[in-house]
């Protein structure tokens, strides 16, 4: 290879180098969290990422971990993991819908706050449930503590969904 093709190589690569670290820092610093005001005072963008990482850390295991729990007893109904199942798919669909609508203005600051709260009532909810899951024997009680807390997890959901 010449001198000269090395050197317009090395131009290329520099020039995709500059592009990609322009549209990062526009991403960053414009476009994603820039300010805005909804008539409710200034708000950023939220980035539903954030959002699932914040509030739904130990939902997206339960549905696996109950499931698995029913393999190892049969003291968990069919019906709660359907629900259960049900309940994880309404709650991720409401979490979707409470971003894009915080986003656009469509859920005001107190209703996003609001379901924060809830969500934060989900999450606890799932990490109970996966501390009883966990367990590698569960005593009748723990049993029926279970199956209390996936019906309380659904009817969460389900009311969020409503909402």
């Amino acid at each position: 290879m010449s001198r000269n093709a090395k050197w317009v190589v090395l131009a290329v690569i520099a020039a995709v180098v500059v592009v990609v670290v322009f549209f990062i820092a526009r991403d960053i610093f414009l476009g994603r969290h820039a300010p805005f005001d909804c008539g409710d005072g200034p708000r950023r963008t939220i980035d539903i990422r954030d959002f699932t990482t914040q509030y739904s850390a130990y939902s997206l295991e339960l549905e696996a971990s109950v499931a698995d729990k029913a393999r190892i007893s049969t003291k968990v109904n069919p019906i709660q993991l359907q629900q259960l199942s049900e309940a994880i798919q309404n709650a991720r669909d409401f979490r979707q819908y409470v971003v894009a609508g915080y986003n656009s203005c469509a859920v005001t600051k107190a209703q996003y706050a609001q379901y924060g709260a809830r969500f934060q009532a989900l999450d606890n909810l799932a990490r109970e449930i996966n501390q009883l899951t966990a367990s590698p024997s569960s005593s009748q009680g723990e049993m029926a503590k279970l199956g209390a807390l996936i019906s309380q997890y659904g009817q969460l959901a389900r009311k969020q969904g409503t909402q």
